[in-house]
């Protein structure tokens, strides 16, 4: 990527402040399947609590090595998309899983 490109999408991004889901905790998964593997982000659950949110990730991602979880609100996100229309289809399909990645 030249320095133009990457000049060409930072000014498209725009911050989202929105919440994804309702006014439970959403909170952002980390996870590596080795000690090899980098560390990356796969997705986000919305849950009351760390230890509620490590037990969805677990199911959600049993073959995790090491899973991180932050609070949502503690990450800023930037993107390219509206995730208005976009996301509320995403989470009617997912039956309130809450995730999304």
């Amino acid at each position: 990527m030249t320095d133009a490109d990457q000049r060409t999408h930072t000014a498209r991004r725009v911050r989202v402040d929105e919440p994804r889901a309702d006014d439970s905790t959403e909170w952002e998964v980390f996870l590596r399947g080795s000690a090899a593997d980098p560390l990356r982000h796969a997705g986000s659950v919305t849950a009351p609590s760390s230890d509620v949110a490590h037990e969805q990730a677990s199911t959600l991602f049993p073959d995790a090595s090491t899973l991180w979880l932050m609070r949502s609100d503690s990450v800023a996100r930037f993107t390219e998309r509206d995730l208005g229309v976009e996301y509320d289809g995403d989470a009617a399909a997912a039956g309130d899983g809450g995730v999304e990645s």
